[in-house]
């Protein structure tokens, strides 16, 4: 459990699900980006290692800052 003031990554393992009777998902690796009250901001798809989930973060968290928004009217403050 965090228990800081910031925000943070959180690099987890999904459990393992039963789709069909021998159909399974899950076990993947995944991220998700939490405020500092706890609320789940952000989240990625399933990465097949947790050393490529750690690098998608990286690379997230090096380009986040430049990145423009595409496809909405929306504008950056």
């Amino acid at each position: 459990m965090h228990t800081g003031n910031e925000a943070w990554f959180e690099i987890y393992r999904a459990e393992r699900v039963k789709l069909t009777s021998i159909l399974f998902s899950g076990e993947d690796w995944r991220w998700r980006f939490c405020s500092s009250a706890g609320l789940i901001i952000a989240s990625g798809t399933g990465f097949r290692t947790e050393s490529e989930c750690v690098a998608a973060v990286d690379a997230l968290r090096r380009s986040a800052g430049t990145a423009r928004v595409r496809g909405t009217s929306a504008r950056p403050s």
